[in-house]
């Protein structure tokens, strides 16, 4: 009977390593699951942040562009004033002058500023072309 009671409880003994075994293995699974989900997560977000780059990147392509083009236009204009400027030809200068604003004020609005535009009654403006002096 010694024998049999021996046995019994090494079965016993066996179930009950069996057992926590088993609750390791659970617990492994449910660590790995886990740690799937969390790389998972992690590539998603990889994945999002390469987007956004690639997002951001095309934006500044295209928003670059627009904005040399425009830098363009407003040095084209300075010249232009200069011009009129180096010729003399001051009845011409106001008209120039509102569009080199014009040009400006699309700049800031391609650079996603909002500019005041300059009083008309800043001294440089009510100079009449005659009193100009070179």
């Amino acid at each position: 009977m010694t024998e049999r009671a021996e046995l019994i409880n090494d079965i016993e003994k066996l179930k009950a390593e069996r057992n926590r075994l088993l609750r390791q293995v659970e617990e492994a699974e449910q660590w790995e699951s886990t740690a799937w989900d969390s790389f998972n997560a992690l590539a998603d977000h990889l994945q999002a942040t390469e987007k956004k780059q690639a997002i951001a990147q095309n934006y500044w392509d295209s928003s670059r562009s627009a904005i040399e083009l425009q830098f363009e236009f407003v040095a084209s204009q300075i010249a232009r004033v200069k011009k009129v400027l180096d010729k003399k030809r001051y009845e011409l200068l106001e008209g120039e002058i509102d569009e080199l604003m014009k040009e400006i004020a699309e700049l800031a609005d391609v650079l996603g500023l909002e500019i005041e535009e300059l009083p008309k009654y800043l001294p440089f403006y009510t100079l009449p072309a005659e009193e100009i002096v070179d």
